[in-house]
């Protein structure tokens, strides 16, 4: 027996739509299945990963802090696929950006990082 794989003739709108939701709902119930393993409550567990880091200013300025240099690898990947360049380097980018983040704000005496 061979397996063949063919090209369908046009993408199905209900399973582009419902393939989100399905994973989002397998990740919920594996989390879910994975905290009631480790003996905690998943009901409150997955409140405090996915409600309370929305509930008050600080953590929303937090995460808008760590979301914002993600949000432009994202921005710099999708211009590179429009204009059909591969990109493969965006790991490496953020990590070499998070060091010499840290090396300015040593430079600056703002913070005692792990290059001072």
């Amino acid at each position: 027996m061979q397996l063949v794989l063919e090209k369908r003739a046009e993408r199905s709108k209900a399973i582009a739509l419902i393939s989100p939701l399905i994973a989002i709902g397998l990740t919920i119930v594996t989390m879910s299945i994975l905290f009631a393993v480790l003996g905690k409550n998943p009901i409150s567990a997955l409140f405090v990963y996915f409600i309370d880091p929305l509930t008050d200013s600080y953590s929303l300025q937090e995460l808008v802090v760590k979301a914002t240099p993600l949000v432009m690898i994202a921005v710099g990947l999708s211009l590179c696929y429009l204009a059909n360049a591969w990109n493969i380097g965006a790991e490496g980018q953020f990590l070499i950006g998070a060091v010499q983040r840290d090396s300015h704000q040593s430079d600056a005496g703002l913070c005692g990082g792990p290059l001072s």
